[in-house]
């Protein structure tokens, strides 16, 4: 008997094949889809690094468009020599620049007299040894703000030539090698007061020493000290500046600034620092009547201090009534992009003015 074969086996290889080219056909979909979507999103964050790097652009040439009208505002003050060519905050300088609209973003900012504050460069003379009555400013500038009076001696070793810790609470490479991370002191004059977050005693990685930084920051300045020590300028200078410069000046300070209100301990920020309006003759604080009228000369000042004594009442060199460095922080602001740039300004004995140095975001 012949055995019947089974005819309907055959065409299963066929269909096992179907199967996998529709696999593969799938895969293949699949593959060239996640190419285009690869493509397409490379191409997206393409579009926004340049949208982004094209309107940081723009803020940034805004910023600098900002150094230039400070520059000439500067040159400007500096060609009327008003009061004798005093610097005093009824200069045009000391206003609030008001936002002003460009494109579309928007320019404010202000104008400090860093010569208002504390040199901390000062405090080390020209063979980079510390300067004792420099020295003895800083120190009764950190009474006045209740910081422990000590903490100058890390400064000082912050910025003097040797490697020698001051005593008792002074650090040298020893003490800030053993730190995490470890680095070493500059043994030379600060750049910027922000360098401070890094001396013993003012770290911004420990709250209670972090908040010393921000109360000492409106009062204090890190300028080149190239042509020796710079002068306090006693008409912007701060009631605890002017407190500072002396013994005897300590408890004369609020009536001796020219400042009418506390808005100085803002700095950095703009807002409200100074008024839009120029502040002259008698002003009333606390109730009482103050003349914020301007220093002409340090002998006015010497006599409203100490009247009748004909005496300098601070070390001599130490304090005047005109400046050559000031800050100017400078906001861009649009709907993309917020910067804040500062920029330390010279103004040389001709009224021309050279950038120092220039940071974004942070002093």
């Amino acid at each position: 008997m012949m055995q019947s074969v089974n005819t309907m086996a055959a065409p299963e290889p066929k269909r096992k094949q179907r199967g996998v080219a529709i696999i593969t056909a799938l895969l293949v979909v699949a593959l060239g889809t996640i190419t285009i979507v690869s493509v397409v999103s490379r191409q997206q964050y393409s579009l926004l690094r340049e949208q982004n790097e094209g309107v940081m652009q723009q803020a940034r040439t805004l910023a600098i468009s900002g150094e230039r009208f400070a520059a000439a505002v500067l040159y400007r003050d500096f060609q009327a020599a008003l009061r004798d060519g005093t610097d005093s905050l009824d200069d045009d300088w000391a206003q609030t620049i008001p936002p002003i609209p460009v494109d579309n973003a928007s320019l404010q900012g202000c104008i400090v007299d860093m010569q208002g504050h504390f040199n901390l460069n000062n405090v080390i003379d020209a063979e980079g040894n510390a300067a004792p009555a420099y020295v003895g400013i800083l120190q009764r500038l950190l009474a006045e703000l209740s910081i422990d009076v000590t903490k100058a001696d890390a400064i000082v070793d912050w910025i003097d030539g040797n490697i020698d810790p001051t005593l008792p609470d002074g650090a040298e490479d020893d003490y800030y090698s053993g730190l995490t991370p470890a680095y070493r002191t500059a043994n030379g004059p600060m750049v910027s007061v922000s360098e401070l977050q890094l001396v013993k005693g003012f770290s911004s990685q420990v709250p209670e020493e972090f908040e010393d930084y921000k109360l000492l920051l409106p009062h204090i300045s890190a300028l080149p000290v190239d042509q020796g020590p710079t002068p306090i300028n006693v008409n912007t200078a701060t009631p605890e500046v002017i407190s500072a410069m002396s013994e005897f000046l300590q408890p004369l300070g609020s009536d001796l600034s020219r400042w009418d209100s506390g808005a100085y301990a803002d700095y950095p920020k703009c807002e409200d620092i100074f008024s839009l309006d120029a502040v002259e003759g008698p002003e009333t604080l606390g109730g009482e009547t103050r003349d914020l009228t301007p220093y002409n000369s340090v002998v006015d000042f010497d006599s409203e201090a100490a009247p009748g004594s004909g005496e300098e009442v601070a070390p001599p060199g130490s304090y005047g009534v005109t400046s050559r460095f000031f800050q100017l922080r400078i906001d861009v602001i649009s709907e993309a992009a917020l910067i804040s740039q500062y920029t330390l300004l010279e103004r040389d004995n001709e009224g021309k003015t050279r950038v120092i140095y220039r940071s974004r975001d942070t002093l």
